[in-house]
């Protein structure tokens, strides 16, 4: 779950799909014991620009270039890389706006992250789970900013050092930008200092 917009949700996600995938076998052991991965990020905003609350990629190949084309005799080409890689992208704002009936179980399950509990009174009394952790959250008795709080302190080291790296960056580029401009100025100056002294010799 993911709180706050820090503009870098796709590399987050390929990050932590990398930390999934290199968690599953150990050095010398065979890659047919990596098991499928699937990253599901739950975002508190809108990120893609897409017409769609839930969007799921995968690695794709690129369409096949005319100069790059060879006659196989494929009349279907594969269009997927790796079928063991699948990507969620869930934007809760997105899924408000939809407003849609908690009908299916993730409808369910994101009117619940969405602190809707008016959607689910019929469901809670269909569905065991949902019933349960809606008890378990009215015991914690969290407020909507409790739950930002919790939620934003999962992330809160990766934000933190993403903040540092993002300010040090821009702080660089800002330096550098007025050492390029004093730099021109000292030298229009100097220009100006030599011709003057060129008139006066």
């Amino acid at each position: 779950m993911q709180v706050k917009d820090e503009n870098n949700m796709d590399l987050r996600s390929t990050f932590y799909m990398s930390r999934i995938l290199s968690d599953e076998i150990k050095k010398g052991e065979d890659y047919r014991k990596v098991k499928d991965t699937i990253v599901i990020n739950l975002m508190n905003f809108e990120y893609y620009k897409r017409n769609s609350y839930h969007n799921i990629a995968h690695m794709k190949f690129e369409e096949t270039k005319k100069n790059e084309y060879v006659e196989m005799g494929y009349k279907k080409e594969d269009k997927i890389a790796s079928k063991g890689i699948e990507l969620h992208f869930i934007e809760i704002p997105k899924f408000e706006k939809k407003n849609p009936e908690a009908k299916t179980k993730l409808e369910k399950w994101l009117w619940l992250i969405a602190g809707r509990e008016d959607k689910l009174e019929m469901a809670k009394e269909e569905d065991k789970e949902i019933k349960k952790t809606i008890e378990i959250i009215d015991q914690m008795s969290m407020d909507e900013k409790e739950w930002e709080l919790y939620n934003s302190r999962l992330m809160a080291i990766l934000d933190y050092n993403t903040g540092m790296r993002n300010a040090r960056d821009e702080g660089i580029q800002q330096g550098e930008a007025i050492g390029l401009s004093k730099g021109e100025k000292i030298r229009t100056i100097q220009r100006q200092e030599s011709w003057a002294k060129g008139r006066t010799t």
